[in-house]
């Protein structure tokens, strides 16, 4: 299955309409944080675990959490 999947040419995916932290914890590289996204396609991802690194965090010039996920995750404040 992964081949197929490999395999497709994909343009843009389906946005993400909301997402909701439940746990972060510390690693050496940065941190693990477990969230729920609610996809505009009506779908949810549940219990995602998602891997944001300390680098990651200054390169979004940030040392919040919560911040650098939604940088991560495409949301960008426009002005």
């Amino acid at each position: 299955m992964a081949d197929f999947v490999d395999s497709m040419d994909y343009e843009i995916g389906v946005p993400i309409r909301t997402f909701n932290i439940l746990d972060t914890s510390v690693t050496e590289e940065g941190y693990e944080v477990l969230l729920n996204i609610d996809l505009d396609s009506g779908y949810e991802l549940e219990d995602v675990k998602m891997k944001v690194s300390f680098e990651d965090l200054a390169a979004y010039e940030t040392n919040d959490i919560h911040e650098g996920v939604k940088y991560a995750l495409g949301f960008f404040a426009t002005e």
